[in-house]
């Protein structure tokens, strides 16, 4: 990669005195953001899934198997749970550092191509680990460099993709983008199990076929970017006590921004109970055993990928032919709470899957909005785009966290001889996907 020339003192001078950051991006650069930049920008972040979804989803439990066959549970749950606090932390941390770096390469470009390369390597610390605590120590490099990247990657929001400014750039919106980017996660999953089948379940391959997928998407993409660097009087400037801070935006001075991260955060709250409990309810309530629960979830997450797929674009287009993010929210989070209701007096598998589905297209709906919803609340897109981007991606992980803690609270609700109450649970996740409806209506600096 490299460095763009920087943009002329005369050019600075002229700079429009209602510029927003993507059009001074445009102005200095000179890339406009066409086809071919959101393709490769969408592929890229389709990419760096590719790294560390299939083997989560797949190939680490695999792993731990072979290492700790006896208590494989323990140490899976050991091994993703001290990786989701390291990823917790990692994502705003390393948001913050990308938004202050001086770099003759830009601000992104080193902390994307950095850190899945960091990711990569660490993989094969994981798929090679002779033991349960070298793999512990690779997956949580793995955390802090596919973090690095994706706060770098999903900060090119804010930076270059324009608000609705029909008169610069009327086929490339960020709605659309933020709806394609809502499918990242289902594309990359499908994609990675594919080629974990082709690879095999032992070995390296597993882990590196996809990884070195996501590398080469990554590092395309960065070198199309073109980035001018920041000047040191340019940045804010940045200090140790800068480091916690990152995990920080004050909610009271900052109203629009918390109540989209309480808004995301209650509607994932739900979404993690139901993908926590889905077999669980399957085998416990409608009574099937683990083999018929395994392929009942195979057409699950096929129907869940499809609504998610299908909602993302089509939000995310007619968010911004209206010229409206909160009212597409607000029907995402109704919808979801429809389909935890289904799921939550269903008595047999199609009620379940006509739940199921419901649940996905308001899923869909959700995120083909809120990222394009919070790039224009965001507290300081001009120096702080990556850190409050990564901060807002924690309201995606901490109720994977928070909802196998609480929900045992609900399934004990009038249960008899000690079965558990599966109604409550969705009705229970019903109930934050209302209040995430909710809290969207308080954002104030959006439509």
């Amino acid at each position: 990669m490299t460095p763009p020339h920087a943009a002329t003192p005369d050019a600075e001078a002229h700079r429009p005195p209602t510029e927003g950051i993507p059009e001074r991006s445009l102005r200095r650069t000179g890339q406009p953001v066409g086809t071919t930049f959101i393709s490769l920008y969408i592929l890229a972040i389709i990419g760096l899934w590719l790294a560390v979804l299939p083997p989560t989803a797949v190939a680490l439990s695999l792993r731990v198997a072979e290492l700790d066959p006896e208590h494989k549970s323990s140490s899976l749950a050991l091994v993703t749970g001290v990786g989701a606090v390291f990823a917790l932390v990692a994502n705003p941390v390393c948001g913050r550092l990308s938004d202050a770096s001086v770099s003759r390469f830009g601000r992104r470009r080193p902390f994307m191509v950095g850190g899945v390369l960091l990711a990569t390597l660490s993989l094969v610390v994981v798929g090679s680990a002779p033991n349960i605590p070298t793999m512990l120590a690779g997956w949580c490099v793995l955390q802090i460099g596919v973090n690095a990247a994706l706060a770098a990657l999903i900060a090119v929001l804010p930076d270059r993709i324009p608000e609705h400014r029909p008169d610069r750039i009327p086929e490339h919106r960020r709605g659309r983008v933020s709806g394609l980017m809502g499918m990242t996660n289902q594309v990359a999953t499908v994609t990675g199990t594919f080629l974990i089948q082709l690879t095999g379940t032992h070995g390296l391959g597993m882990f590196l076929v996809p990884a070195l997928i996501g590398v080469v998407l990554v590092v395309v993409f960065a070198c199309h970017l073109r980035e001018v660097p920041q000047s040191r009087a340019e940045r804010r400037p940045l200090s140790w006590s800068d480091i916690p801070r990152s995990m920080w935006i004050n909610p009271l001075r900052h109203t629009d921004f918390a109540w989209a991260f309480l808004s995301r955060f209650l509607v994932w709250t739900g979404k993690a109970f139901l993908l926590t409990y889905k077999t669980y309810f399957l085998m416990d309530h409608l009574g099937y055993d683990a083999d018929d629960a395994a392929r009942i979830l195979s057409w699950t997450m096929l129907l869940l990928g499809i609504a998610i797929v299908v909602g993302s674009n089509v939000a995310g287009w007619l968010s911004d032919l209206l010229r409206r993010r909160k009212i597409f929210i607000g029907i995402a989070s109704l919808l979801f709470a429809a389909g935890m209701v289904v799921i939550a007096f269903s008595n047999s598998v199609t009620g379940f899957l006509i739940g199921v589905t419901i649940s996905g297209i308001g899923q869909g709906i959700y995120v083909g909005i809120d990222y394009a919803l919070v790039a224009s609340v965001l507290p300081d897109s001009k120096s702080e785009a990556a850190k409050g981007m990564g901060l807002f991606n924690v309201a995606n992980a901490l109720p994977q966290g928070i909802a196998p803690a609480v929900a045992p609270l609900f399934l004990a609700i009038g249960g008899a001889d000690g079965e558990d109450n599966y109604t409550a649970l969705y009705l229970a996740a019903a109930a934050f996907a209302l209040l995430g409806a909710v809290a969207v209506r308080f954002v104030r600096g959006a439509r």
